[in-house]
């Protein structure tokens, strides 16, 4: 009965935010050097909800496929006629024609790739769509898990008034 009354009472609160990982860190070993077990203190990445949805607009799996099919049609689009003309002629001509197949290749392969690109990240989990984007504006909570006096332990660590 006593080990469940103590587990009952176990609770996760978030102690402070940080917005750098490094500040985070010195905040959970001044914590840990109050007399806290490390497992009972840790640093969570948070991304808050708005900047998720934010996130999920302006991802660049389509802007990607469209370059990289663009390269890639465009070339293969040169060898082609390079391969053709020289069979057909045994010259490479520098015609309009030669010109048009280049570009085409290249446009096409560029919607190509955009459409393959776009389908590829629509099928990633958020949480990697999220870790995908750098300029995300995240905040690094320190979160405490323990009963009550060992909150306010933490919380003095860091300086902070007593909570009522």
């Amino acid at each position: 009965m006593t080990a469940q009354t103590m587990q009952a009472r176990q609770t996760r609160e978030v102690v402070a935010v940080y917005d750098t990982r490094r500040e985070a860190d010195q905040a959970k070993k001044a914590i840990q050097d109050s007399g806290l077990m490390a497992r009972q203190v840790y640093v969570d990445d948070h991304v808050s909800p708005s900047v998720q949805v934010y996130a999920q607009g302006t991802t660049v799996g389509g802007q990607a496929g469209f370059f990289m099919g663009a390269f890639l049609a465009g070339a293969l689009g040169v060898i082609a006629t390079i391969i053709i003309s020289f069979q057909m002629t045994g010259t490479y001509p520098h015609s309009n024609l030669s010109r048009f197949i280049v570009i085409g290749c290249a446009i096409a392969g560029g919607i190509f790739g955009s459409l393959v690109g776009k389908g590829l990240r629509a099928s990633q989990p958020i949480t990697e769509k999220t870790k995908g984007d750098p300029d995300l504006a995240r905040q690094f909570r320190l979160v405490v898990e323990g009963n009550n006096e060992e909150l306010r332990q933490a919380r003095q660590a860091l300086n902070q008034p007593p909570t009522s």
